[in-house]
Parts: C-alpha cells; structure tokens; sequence
C-alpha cells in the first residue's frame, strides 16, 4: 500500500533546484529484481501541494503527499521465495526497525498499523544530508546493523509487505537535509517541464532500467467467483490453468496503472469461436494510480463449451482531439 505517515524521520518537503549538484553520488537500482518481468515501477514522489496528486511526467501514478518510490513486485510467491532490497549508495546505518509482520494492512486495520506505516525499514546516511529509506521489508529479513558501513549493492534486507502495505513492494524514499527529494526529478517540476527530459539523480545504468510507463498491466487472471477481488487476485487465488465445464461463473479480473481521467477502458471475455461472452465499457471519471476490475458471466447451471476462452482488456486515451489505445493485452484459459 501507500504509506503517508513517516514517525520517525523527518517533516518532509521539497528541497531545492541545486540537489543534483550537491549529490557525493548517483544513485543505483536499490532492489534485485527484472522489471517488466516479476517487478514493476508503480508509484513516484507526488509533486502536487494540493489534495490532488501528480507524478513528475504530471500523470497519476502518486497519491497525495506520496514521499518515494514505489517499486511492486508481481507475487506473493516471489516475496515468500525472498528479492533482496539493496543500498542505492555507500553510507551508514543510522535506524533500524523490525519484528512487523507481512500482512496485508487491511486485514488488521489502519488506525492499528498507521504509527508505523513503513513497516520494517532501514534508513542510511549518505554524508552531506542525504538519506535513504527502505520501507515494508520482510519480517526477519534485515541483514545489516545500526552503525554499520555499507557499500552500493549491499544486501539490507528482502522485499515485504510490512505496515501500511497491501502487496509485496519496497518504498524507496530519499531526503537531503530532512527534505524529500524525487531521484527521478530533483528540480521542481511544473506543467512545462513534465514532458522533457529532466536531470535524475539514477546512475546511467540505474536510469536505463527505470523507465516511466504511462499505463501498464500489474496483474490479470480468471475466477469462478462473481466476488472475486483484488485481494485475491494479489494473493494468487485465480485459476491459473483450466476452467471447469460446469464452474458457476466465469470471470476476468485486471489490476493496471497509470489510468487517467477521462480514459476509457473495455473489458472482453470471448469464448471459443470468437463470441462475446461479457464485455463491460467504462470511462474514468476521477484522478486513480491503481485500479482494479473484472467483466464475467454467470453460469446459471450451464456447461461452458470447450476450447480456449480469452480475457482482453484494452485502454483509451484522446489527446489532442485523437483517441489512441495506449494499453491492451490479453489472457488465455482452457475448457477441457
């Protein structure tokens, strides 16, 4: 999930438009993972002062008073098997938290959980001012020691889901002199600067992995539950292979990013022979990051025909007068 309190760091805002120079050190990828493969880039340092919210391209992937990044991974089996969470940079271990467990927030209750919103965490020091935060890490995964020296790539800990989080993903926040600093933007960001290139604070190797996505899939799957969620759906719970003849219903679920107001989306489930069996068109009316949503139809005691049954989901967007698809994928599953 989104953690909006940080109790033990520092009252955060902006800093300044000189922090790229100031920096000792160009920051690297701080998680080992293949984005795009079982990771994703999912949410950025919100630039908006207001109750709204935008990300440093001015899209939708923040929420308000967002203080890092965000970086998601694709399972719940993928945290349980372990992904290590790196230093960015060499520095010190100045705090440490432990003992929280991984569960989803929800399952628990904010208010219990709000106090210690990044969960499981190590912060280090990076001379000058500079700081890092590694935030909901895996219960019993922390490797390192307050006080001790580390070096770019070291192993901190693993990726959780610890405080205030839904689903497996490492905060990643940077501060210079108590300030948030975004390390894709550090120079304020306005209507005329989001769509050029900006000075980040990644290392070349770092910046040519962390690619900014206007709208990407997070998750899809098929369900014969007509209540099937996205918790499930995080957890693993769709059906992976094979739909019975006689399931009671049959159901497409998504999660995608980067939606924007005044985006339309259309949800298809086509069964063999290229039939419609479902198919739901809606249109986003208020600002979203992540969003989540299925199309399906009920069985009332039929047998599903056999064959190969896909799930198409597909996103629109118009700028400028043109409307353009900016996203479409699909899912196959079969009737045996």
């Amino acid at each position: 999930m989104f953690v909006r309190f940080l109790p033990f760091v520092f009252l955060l805002v902006f800093g300044g438009n000189t922090l790229a120079r100031q920096n000792p050190a160009l920051f690297e990828i701080p998680i080992d993972c293949k984005f795009g493969n079982n990771c994703d880039l999912v949410l950025f340092v919100d630039h908006d002062k207001s109750a709204k919210w935008k990300d440093f391209q001015c899209g939708s992937l923040s929420y308000n008073n967002h203080q890092g990044t965000d970086i998601r991974l694709r399972s719940i089996k993928l945290m349980q098997r372990g992904v290590d969470v790196l230093a960015a940079a060499d520095g010190r271990v100045i705090k440490i938290r432990r003992g929280l467990p991984d569960i989803s927030f929800r399952a628990i209750g904010h208010d219990i959980i709000v106090r210690r919103g990044l969960g499981n965490v190590v912060v280090l020091d990076h001379g000058n001012g500079w700081r890092t935060i590694y935030a909901h890490l895996k219960n019993a995964s922390i490797r390192v020691a307050t006080g001790q020296e580390v070096k770019a790539g070291n192993i901190l800990g693993q990726v959780g889901m610890s405080g205030l989080s839904e689903f497996p993903h490492l905060h990643f926040a940077v501060q210079h002199q108590g300030k948030v600093v975004d390390p894709f933007s550090p120079e304020k960001t306005d209507k005329k600067r989001c769509a050029i290139k900006q000075k980040t604070l990644w290392s070349a190797k770092a910046k040519a992995q962390l690619r900014y996505k206007k709208a990407f899939v997070l998750q899809a799957g098929f369900s014969d539950s007509a209540k099937f969620n996205r918790v499930a759906l995080t957890y693993g719970l769709d059906i992976k292979d094979r739909m019975e003849r006689r399931s009671p219903n049959f159901v497409f679920a998504i999660e995608f990013g980067g939606g924007r107001p005044g985006d339309e989306y259309e949800m298809s489930l086509i069964s063999p022979g290229a039939k419609i069996l479902a198919r739901s068109k809606k249109k986003i009316t208020r600002i979203t990051n992540i969003k989540f949503d299925f199309v399906g139809r009920k069985g009332y005691g039929r047998v599903w025909p056999k064959g190969t049954y896909k799930g198409r989901f597909e996103l629109f967007r118009t700028e400028q007068g043109i409307r353009r698809k900016v996203l479409e994928t699909e899912r196959i599953i079969q009737v045996p």
